[in-house]
């Protein structure tokens, strides 16, 4: 997750200070990580598909000589879908937004300062939206919280403890049952619109993670089957990064 968040980060700190000549490729960069991310491409996917004509808008656009920009939509979902079939388009026909298309968002001449204010104006707001979305993702899956941990090694085992703790060595490797079953439970919430079939599944793998992380010796292979059994359900961004948090908190168990 962590990485997905530094990744997502460095590529919108590039688009959004690329150099005119560099922005489609750039831009093509950036469609390619979220298409590639399953996580935010689930997002994107839940905010719905945009019904505007993308090369009918291009058009009236260019052809209003910057009279006219782009509507992006009067709610977020809206403007997430469509700015992504915005940034899409740009990358997929490799159009110079520089010359024509940008033009009415800033009353400056200067290619730069054209593709700058279209940044500002329309690109900005998609990275603030996933932005928000990977940022609560986070929160769920506990990154925000500011651990210290001690690591020491004793007899050729590594003894973690966090902040101020102290830890005993044993060979027991298990979770915390409180936080397993209230990720159990994000996973259920965001689980309402499965079909009959793959309910039954996730109930299934959910009861069997459940069984095995409450064993003195939990097998792996039961855990991995039942997580892979779970990752095969097709959901939204939500059931998806509460899947992504339980996966997280089992990584001791396998």
């Amino acid at each position: 997750m962590r990485k997905i968040i530094y990744d997502f980060n460095s590529l919108s700190n590039r688009l959004l200070q690329a150099n005119y000549e560099d922005y489609v490729g750039v831009v093509s960069r950036f469609i390619s990580f979220i298409k590639n991310t399953s996580l935010i491409a689930n997002y994107i996917a839940d905010c719905g598909v945009c019904d505007q004509d993308m090369k009918q808008e291009f058009q009236e656009i260019r052809q209003s000589y910057g009279r006219c920009i782009f509507v992006l939509g009067d709610s977020d979902q809206e403007e997430v879908c469509t700015i992504f079939a915005i940034l899409s388009y740009i990358s997929e026909n490799k159009i110079d937004i520089s010359w024509d298309i940008a033009r009415g968002y800033t009353s400056s001449n200067k290619r730069q300062d054209i593709v700058k204010a279209f940044n500002d104006r329309v690109v900005m707001v998609l990275i603030r939206h996933i932005e928000s979305f990977l940022t609560k993702v986070g929160i769920d899956m506990g990154l925000d919280e500011k651990i210290t941990y001690s690591i020491t090694v004793t007899n050729g085992q590594a003894i973690i403890a966090n902040d101020n703790a102290t830890v005993t060595a044993t060979n027991n490797i298990g979770v915390d049952a409180t936080q397993l079953s209230a990720l159990i439970n994000n996973i259920k919430t965001a689980a309402q619109n499965l079909s009959p079939t793959d309910a039954e599944s996730l109930s299934e793998n959910l009861e069997v993670i459940e069984e095995e992380a409450k064993s003195n010796k939990p097998r792996k292979s039961f855990i991995k089957t039942a997580i892979n059994g779970i990752k095969a359900i097709k959901g939204t961004a939500e059931f998806a990064a509460a899947v992504a948090a339980l996966v997280q908190i089992l990584q001791p168990l396998l």
